[in-house]
């Protein structure tokens, strides 16, 4: 099969591999469609070291077909339609036991510490499998991203009455709005630096500000009359983004951070924390409940998350899908590949 193999930081490729072999609790998915991510440029670099294992094929967000499966296999057959999670939890450690399969320690990632989807055909555990009936193979493929969305919107516990600041208008970051809007709240600003990306923000989000021509916290206290953001999604990892988003939170403010934050220390003035009562949670993936929470939102039309795609290409054209979003000169946020 065709595959996009990285044998190391720096030397990657589209090249042959063996199809691979499935163990008794695993399914052979023929990928049909895949999403290139931002974190894929990390395995590209060898950024993030803790998460990536080398030679690996890439790719951790996808759907596709089941050709095969295994022995003990129960609930799916050849021929269903799946999107996958890519995070693996143990099963077995206290976090797994309580539920919390998204904050296991042993987990293992599919397309950074296993082989991954940007190829013709890939592995999969069975329990990261969810079976769809009504979306596109190109939607499905996009479940993982909505699924963050979905969790940060969760972990923020957003009201009606409140005013949502979401910082950083890249996938997750417009997603994230996408599932905000679902939760009503009084109004929903998005902050960036790229009107190309906020552009995409327009008639969803009721106010957009560009931090490169205007003072983000001036405006944002002058449209809360004072009173600041009651959650601030945090979807830029950057020093610049947390400094923000303290700047802006409110009374009572929940701050939600996606992804992983840059190593850059961040300045914490305590006393706002006490008095204003903040909580600032982490957010880096979707549990399995939230991934079919998405599946019933894609497939009952209330979200769409090919919203955001700007490009299609093959599998053997990945590497321009790469350049475009390093480039970062070019009107890209959603690059999908067809295998």
């Amino acid at each position: 099969m065709r595959a996009f193999y990285v044998e190391a930081p720096g030397k990657y490729g589209v090249i042959d591999r063996p199809v691979p072999e499935i163990g008794e609790e695993e399914v052979l998915v023929k990928v049909e469609c895949a999403a290139i991510c931002h974190s894929d440029l990390d395995k590209l670099s060898g950024a993030r070291k803790h998460l990536n294992i080398y030679p690996t094929i890439a790719g951790h967000e996808f759907a596709g077909t089941i050709s095969k499966v295994g022995s003990k296999v129960v609930g799916l057959k050849e021929g269903d339609k799946v999107t996958c999670e890519c995070m693996t939890p143990c099963g077995h450690c206290r976090a797994c036991d309580l539920g919390m399969g998204e904050s296991c320690k042993n987990y293992t990632e599919i397309g950074f510490m296993r082989d991954g989807a940007f190829a013709e055909y890939c592995a999969v555990p069975v329990r990261n499998c969810h079976q769809f009936t009504k979306m596109s193979m190109e939607q499905a493929s996009l479940c993982e991203p909505v699924g963050n969305g979905v969790a940060i919107c969760e972990k923020a516990n957003i009201q009606t009455t409140d005013t949502v600041v979401i910082i950083g208008p890249g996938p997750i970051g417009l997603y994230a709005m996408l599932c905000a809007r679902l939760r009503h709240p009084s109004r929903i600003i998005m902050v960036g630096t790229r009107y190309n990306r906020l552009k995409y923000a327009e008639g969803i989000a009721d106010a957009l500000i560009n931090i490169r021509e205007e003072d983000a916290a001036k405006r944002i206290m002058e449209i809360t009359e004072g009173k600041g953001a009651d959650v601030v999604l945090m979807c830029a990892a950057t020093t610049a983004a947390c400094e923000l988003a303290m700047e802006i939170a409110g009374n009572n403010c929940r701050i939600i951070i996606e992804g992983c934050p840059s190593d850059d220390p961040v300045s914490v003035n305590f006393s706002n924390f006490i008095a204003k009562q903040w909580t600032i949670r982490g957010s880096a993936s979707a549990n399995a409940r939230q991934f079919r929470e998405v599946i019933g939102l894609v497939e009952g039309g209330y979200l769409d998350p090919m919203k955001f795609v700007t490009h299609i290409l093959p599998l053997e054209e990945i590497e321009k899908g790469f350049e475009i979003l390093k480039a970062r000169n070019q009107d890209a946020v959603k690059i999908l590949i067809k295998p």
